[in-house]
């Protein structure tokens, strides 16, 4: 199945993007349609090519100053060798490791290979202001990251992602294929296993200006064209079961009946032990409030990437 862009027809010129707004138009519709349903291609609000150009990722790794691990190279889904493509620096005195080496870069990339950028939000301006525009409206984690990739080159092979994933297509055209959610799908990091199921099958060509979302859980994977593509990941990761039990554990461990209850369990028949501590879960669960606890699993999410 064929997919095209949903949105406005026609180009908004020279309008950052900074909010979710620019990104996907109406949140709440966006919402009520899409989040954690299937992909879908949208049409920016805003002109994607203003976050980014590949003449300022060529200067940037000119500079020198990027240092792991905010930047990778990889090929087929091969990554360069740490040691290959960092070198040592001296800055006031002191020996530092990591730094990138633009040579390698420039090497890799001549033989097919996609440079990326890590964790832009953490230090590129106009990313970090748009991933700090959309956080309002997730309870996760977000980052992004910003592939170059030379013609018709397949970066990664299909696999899926642990976190929901905004696509936004900054310069140049990619073919993608993506799986549509069905009860197979995993909410972890893993590739994917043999070929996206015809069935469930997406393909679309993202252009400048094109916005994809996908659920987590969707097998994908990107040809870039006959130009150089330059495209923007925007991912949020929600709290995982185990960072909710966590959080909820911290707690009831904080709890001063648990407190009470540990010091003088060892006077307690087992039975009786463990009908004590039933109850007090129970009453715990029952008083706390869960919305609280949603936000600090955010919290540590974000604390733990």
């Amino acid at each position: 199945m064929t997919v095209t862009a949903e949105g406005p027809a026609t180009e908004v010129t020279g309008v950052v993007p900074t909010t979710l707004d620019d990104l996907v138009g109406d949140p709440a519709r966006f919402f009520a349609q899409h989040w954690g349903n299937q992909p879908v291609v949208l049409r920016a609000h805003s002109d994607l090519s203003t976050l980014i150009s590949e003449e300022e990722m060529w200067e940037e790794l000119e500079c020198g100053l990027l240092s792991r691990p905010y930047f990778t190279m990889f090929n087929e889904g091969v990554r360069t060798a740490i040691s290959d493509m960092t070198q040592t620096r001296s800055v006031v005195g002191h020996e530092l490791a990591g730094y990138v080496k633009p040579e390698q870069i420039r090497q890799d990339f001549a033989a097919g290979g996609t440079f990326k950028f890590n964790q832009a939000e953490h230090w590129h301006p106009r990313i970090r202001a748009l991933v700090q525009g959309m956080q309002p409206h997730f309870r996760g984690g977000l980052e992004s990251f910003v592939f170059l990739s030379p013609p018709r080159k397949t970066a990664m092979n299909a696999h899926m992602d642990g976190a929901h994933v905004f696509v936004l297509q900054v310069a140049g055209t990619k073919d993608w294929v993506i799986g549509r959610i069905d009860e197979t799908a995993i909410s972890d990091s893993a590739l994917h296993e043999g070929e996206i199921r015809p069935d469930l099958r997406m393909e679309t060509t993202l252009r400048p200006g094109d916005v994809l979302y996908m659920p987590h859980g969707c097998p994908h994977y990107a040809t870039s064209t006959d130009v150089n593509s330059i495209h923007i990941a925007v991912t949020i990761e929600e709290p995982t079961a185990v960072d909710l039990a966590n959080v909820y554990l911290a707690s009831l461990l904080a709890d001063e009946r648990f407190t009470a209850l540990s010091q003088r369990h060892h006077a307690m028949p087992l039975a009786e032990k463990v009908e004590q501590l039933r109850k007090l879960i129970d009453e715990f669960l029952g008083e706390t409030d869960p919305d609280q606890q949603l936000a600090a699993a955010v919290t540590l999410r974000r604390l733990h990437r």
